[in-house]
């Protein structure tokens, strides 16, 4: 395939496309199309973290869990989904760059593609904001970490036995082992809780599988176009996706509630 020539603005002179000139060195001018997909390319900027007003809105209701929780609980896994996401944008970009190479491109479809591209990015990019913005944990994951920081302090204490008073030893051993005695109380309720979660969850999971079968009817009989059954069953697979992660990182934490 011939490569595609571009004037060089300082030796005046054609060369292969490229950012330099092969004769002179010097850079050579990109199209307007061709900055854009390296701007869409360069994903080293930090994504800032922003205050959030409120938790991030979820389309999914699960039945037994709050708002609140079902929000704190599946931001990681949309985070996972988002990342993905991420990565086929990068893929798309890459893939529109290439095509430019062609001598018979068509730089107007191509364009658009990547102002399509860059749209998608900026709508991820934002919600990947406001995902990562929520420090909230679910009570089950708190009770945990809250288990594991105050078994820790009762270690320490244990090995400065010798080297502090005896009665503020005492003291601090019975203010230590109250609190890991109340937080594994704690930890029995959450863990019935998450457990009545885990049903909704699969509950709801149940309930998307036989929408996308509905939806697969509807288009096979008629009832609905292409596009729409297309839109339609795309969106509910990424919330199933959602839901998975988020089923997966409950299991996880009812498993190590349940060992302690």
């Amino acid at each position: 395939m011939p490569e595609l020539l571009v004037t060089c603005l300082s030796c005046g002179l054609e060369v292969p496309e490229g950012k330099y000139c092969k004769l002179c060195g010097e850079p050579l001018p990109q199209s307007e199309i061709e900055n854009t997909i390296e701007q869409d390319l360069d994903f080293s900027e930090e994504f800032q973290e922003i205050e959030p007003v409120s938790l991030p809105h979820f389309e999914v209701t699960i039945e037994n869990i709050s708002s609140e929780a079902a929000a704190i609980l599946l931001a990681h896994a949309e985070l996972v989904v988002i990342d993905k996401e991420l990565d086929r944008i990068i893929e798309k970009t890459k893939a529109t760059r290439q095509a430019l190479q062609l001598r018979q491109a068509d730089k107007t479809v191509l364009t658009a593609r990547a102002e399509t591209l860059r749209a998608e990015f900026e709508q991820m990019k934002t919600r990947r904001r406001e995902l990562i913005s929520i420090k909230k944990k679910i009570v089950l994951e708190q009770i945990l970490e809250d288990l594991d920081k105050h078994e820790g302090r009762l270690a320490k204490l244990e090995e400065i036995a010798g080297t502090v008073d005896k009665e503020v030893y005492r003291e601090q051993r019975v203010e230590i082992l109250q609190t890991i005695k109340d937080l594994r109380s704690n930890l029995k309720e959450a863990i019935k809780t998450g457990k009545k979660w885990a049903k909704g969850i699969k509950k709801t999971l149940n309930e998307f599988d036989k929408e996308i079968s509905r939806i697969d009817a509807k288009f096979k009989i008629g009832d609905i176009s292409r596009p729409k059954y297309e839109t339609s069953k795309a969106k509910l697979e990424r919330e199933i996706k959602v839901l998975l992660g988020g089923q997966k990182r409950l299991d996880e934490l009812l498993k190590l509630a349940e060992k302690r």
